[in-house]
Formats: structure tokens, sequence, C-alpha cells
């Protein structure tokens, strides 16, 4: 499965929190993208599967070094395509403009995001495995 919008979302919002605090919490992410904890639960679990984000037995979330990559990535394509949003004819609100930029962006395969990081991870395991 892909990363819809939700998920880059989500995973944008941690990566924003975390510039200025060391405890992210569910509330905490939860409270900045105005959605219930239960469905902030439900995110952070998918993200954990993909190795982005490491949850504390007792709330704390942390982003992984992948998850921090892969978080740069998608805000540096997202910003691309907010830089480029082609014309409508009517009027959007900022939001709707970075909802969809979010949905163009999320359409692009995860390895756009992931694929860097994964050959300089392996290419760096592969190293060390031989050192």
């Amino acid at each position: 499965m892909e990363l819809t919008p939700a998920h880059l979302r989500y995973l944008l919002a941690i990566y924003e929190v975390s510039q200025t605090h060391l405890d992210i919490s569910s509330r905490s992410i939860a409270e900045k993208l105005g959605v219930t904890k239960p469905s902030v639960v439900r995110v952070l679990n998918l993200l954990m599967e993909r190795g982005m984000i490491v949850k504390e037995y007792y709330g704390k979330i942390y982003l992984t070094s992948r998850g921090i990559f892969v978080a740069r990535e998608v805000k540096k394509q997202l910003d691309e395509v907010l830089a480029h949003f082609p014309p409508v004819e009517e009027e959007l609100t900022d939001e709707e403009r970075l909802t969809a930029a979010l949905a163009l962006t999320a359409a692009l395969p995860e390895r756009v995001f992931t694929g860097r990081y994964d050959q300089l991870m392996g290419a760096e395991e592969a190293s060390s495995a031989a050192g």
C-alpha cells in the first residue's frame, strides 16, 4: 500500500513538531492536525511499519533517520508542486491548494521518497558488512 495524502500530512506534522519539540505525542499531533487521537494512532502504526517512526511504550514518538529523510523528500516535492500549481478557474484557499498538492504528491510512487534512502542505506549496510 502506497502512502496516502493523509499519511504524508501526518509525517509532515510529526517532522514539523520535531523541529521545535523533543517530545512528540499522539495528542500533540492530533491537536496540530485537528483530528482525533484514535485516527493518529492508526496512521502512526502504519508509519512504524514503514520504519519512519518509533513509538515508545510510554507514548513518545520519534522520527527514525528514514522518517526524517522521507519527510524532507516529501516536503521538497510538495513545495515543488505548490510552486508550480496549475491555474484553476475557481479561487482556492491555501488549505484547498495544500490538500490538492498533497494528493498530487501522494500519487507519486513511494520509491520517489524512499528510493535514494534505501540505496544509500543498502550501500552503507553492504560496506559495513564487508568491513
